[in-house]
């Protein structure tokens, strides 16, 4: 399948045109057809009763691998696991995927370590599809065939065209490599079919075909050298973290970043002793860590798996390159495999969340989109720690001519060897909320991530809606396209990266709780209504509002009010009263208790504070400037006051815990008032008359 932003000319012959032998490439390998004297008979072998189907095969994709009983010899060096691609060739490493445009052989970069046997546009996804791949291995070979695997259709990807059937035959007793042409019928749509092969250092490999199909019921086989032509004095860094080469989050300040690199000798001959150097950059190119180690007797395919003294603690959160260099061989004759890049990226783990991907602030203007509309681009991404909440997919639009809508998925990495597994969610994005832009989209439900990391999908609906790429280095090489469902290595991971991740951070910890008492004090004696203050203070990490406080006397019914204030930052305080006050009716010494109720709360040994006082009720004697007289006793539906000053007044209640019951603001009454009480519930009161500089309190019952 070809991206929207890729243009080809493809140039197709009609005719056949095959010289009858090639080579030798620079190791020595030749080829050799079966139009040769001496070259390889047309056999083909049927694997399909004793072989294994390989599933997972679509659209420009790779699976695997595939491990053979025994080593199989390959230019200098042996390999053993074998990664099949969907466009007609095997490669030896996990960064294989290869689609159009195909490259000539032999090519250094993206994909090396190959071989083509019929490598052009094809396709095993979509409804119906007859496309079928097999495998065999025993002690003495190794047989891939394609069978009725047709070609990718440009004009609409849920159709093909053809049908090709070949296989590739790996000779483990001589290094033979035989491919058989069953039936390969002219033309693909794409640039190809490619045949040759290539060794793990791109530098070298032989190319028999490029363009022409070949006939059917034909053979071409690549001989390996009794003598290579050339000794081959390489040394490789294989892999620096762990083996995928893939990006690394790490937290500032945080736990160490190991400086790891594995070293081989991919070269034909025994190494003198050399250096390894390990160096992380900043994002201005300053360097902020370096260590380095010698190397030494290491024979042709031993490896040395460096763990260097030094480690790497970032102080500022950004974009690092860890790059780790091979020197001091002399004579070496590849240098392309002597240094490797990884990136790293570092993160304010004091933040509440991050915006975890891999790209940087840029982006090419172009993004990528797919034609069809029916494909999407994917990342795997990695926290800087654990627990990590996951609430948000991430995602920069470049473009949405077609104004179409698109979804956002997370898989967890649980599948076969850390593939896409299980779907933990999946967002449907319309095109009013798709358009240009950075967005973030809310997951339906909320993750947290213990261990491993998450895989996230960006996948299109439509047509003509473009998702922004980065294309200043360093790389992540954890970008995949997504083609039909099919995943595979993005085919230029190696200079770009999705604006697609996710956020991330802490784990939301609502924790609010009392700081102190602000009022009243230790040891004070209240004798006249008192307002109860508090400190209220977030403990948590998220910002807190609506949250229930109280307070009680002596263990008597509580007193509850929310603060609905602004939201408290976490770490941050407020000061908080209570509407009602804390009236003396009764003489009582004990706690005054004041304490939060906050929902979810992660602690509750920080949510009370209590302090010793005193309550001295007033009576009227002492407190005569006006006198009261309460009517009927008991009240039941109305309580009628008499003696009330000719002034501006407030009535208040109280049940006999201290709790406020009613309020009544009045003008100038003359006297007497009347005041509802047929919502109390029957028992004692405590009415307190509030004037000017005054205050009296007299005692009534609520029956019925």
């Amino acid at each position: 399948m070809n991206r929207i932003t890729t243009l080809f000319v493809t140039v197709l012959f009609s005719f056949q045109l095959f010289a009858l032998t090639g080579g030798p490439d620079q190791y020595g390998y030749i080829w050799k057809d079966s139009d040769e004297p001496g070259g390889p008979v047309y056999d083909w072998i049927d694997i399909t009763g004793i072989g294994t189907q390989v599933t997972g095969l679509a659209d420009d994709n790779i699976v695997g691998p595939y491990t053979m009983g025994e080593n199989f010899p390959y230019y200098w060096y042996g390999v053993k696991k074998v990664f099949i691609g969907s466009n007609g060739y095997i490669t030896f490493i996990t960064s294989g995927n290869i689609s159009a445009n195909f490259p000539f052989l032999p090519q250094a970069g993206e994909t090396d370590n190959y071989i083509a046997a019929f490598m052009t546009d094809l396709n095993f996804a979509g409804s119906g599809n007859p496309g079928q791949c097999w495998w065999h291995d025993n002690l003495d070979r190794t047989v891939i065939s394609y069978i009725n695997v047709p070609y990718w259709s440009a004009t609409d990807p849920n159709l093909w065209t053809g049908s090709n059937t070949f296989q590739m035959v790996l000779n483990k007793l001589d290094g033979s490599i035989t491919i058989n042409y069953l039936n390969v019928p002219c033309c693909s749509g794409s640039n190809g079919p490619m045949c040759g092969i290539e060794a793990i250092n791109g530098d070298i490999g032989l190319q028999q075909n490029f363009g022409v199909n070949p006939i059917n019921s034909f053979s071409v086989r690549f001989e390996a050298p009794l003598v290579p032509l050339i000794d081959i004095l390489d040394a490789s860094v294989e892999w620096v973290t762990d083996e995928s080469n893939g990006g690394s989050s790490v937290a500032v300040n945080g736990s160490p970043f190991e400086l790891h690199a594995f070293i081989r000798n991919t070269g034909n001959q025994p190494l003198p002793d050399f250096n390894v150097t390990s160096q992380i950059f900043n994002a201005t190119n300053q360097l902020v860590a370096v260590d380095a180690t010698s190397v030494t007797n290491l024979l042709p395919g031993q490896a040395a798996d460096i763990i260097f003294p030094n480690s790497f603690v970032p102080t500022i959160a950004g974009t690092y390159r860890s790059v780790t260099t091979i020197a001091g061989i002399a004579g070496e004759s590849v240098v392309s495999n002597n240094t490797l890049t990884q990136e790293l990226v570092a993160y304010d783990e004091t933040l509440l969340n991050n915006a975890v991907d891999w790209a940087g602030a840029t982006d090419d203007g172009l993004g990528i989109g797919w034609t069809g509309g029916q494909a999407g681009c994917g990342v795997y991404i990695l926290p800087a720690s654990y627990p990590s909440y996951v609430s948000h997919t991430t995602c920069r639009i470049m473009s949405n001519f077609g104004n179409v809508p698109f979804s956002m998925v997370v898989y967890d990495d649980d599948g076969v060897d850390g593939a896409p597994g299980t779907l933990l969610d999946s967002v449907f994005v319309d095109a009013l909320d798709g358009q240009p832009g950075d967005h973030e989209y809310p997951l339906t439900s909320p993750l947290m991530l213990t261990d491993g990391g998450l895989y996230v999908l960006w996948y299109m609906n439509g047509i003509n809606v473009n998702l922004a790429q980065d294309i200043q280095g360093p790389f992540s090489l954890r970008s995949y396209e997504v083609i039909q469902g099919a995943w595979a290595d993005y085919r230029d991971r190696e200079i770009a990266d999705f604006h697609l991740g996710l956020r991330m951070g802490q784990v939301p910890s609502p924790d609010a709780g009392c700081l102190t008492l602000d009022q009243p004090d230790e040891g004070q004696q209240i004798t006249t209504s008192t307002a109860v203050r508090m400190w209220v203070r977030n403990f948590g990490n998220v910002p807190l509002t609506g949250i229930p406080c109280n307070y009680s006397f002596n263990q008597s019914s509580a007193v509850t009010q929310n603060y609905n204030g602004p939201a408290i930052d976490p770490g941050d305080s407020v000061l908080f009263m209570f509407a009602q006050p804390l009236v003396p009716i009764s003489n009582a010494t004990g706690p005054l208790c004041v304490w939060t109720e906050q929902t979810n709360d992660v602690d509750h040994l920080n949510d009370t504070t209590c302090v010793n006082i005193s309550l001295t009720a007033v009576s009227i004697s002492e407190n005569s400037i006006v006198r009261l007289r309460l009517s009927p006793v008991p009240a039941s539906s109305t309580l009628r006051i008499e003696g009330l000053p000719s002034n501006t007044l407030r009535l208040e209640i109280f049940d006999m815990t201290g709790a406020m019951r009613s309020a009544h603001s009045l003008q100038r009454v003359g006297g007497i008032a009347q005041i509802p009480v047929y919502d109390l519930a029957e028992g004692a009161y405590v009415l307190r008359v509030i004037t000017d500089g005054a205050s009296v309190t007299e005692r009534f019952v609520v029956q019925r």
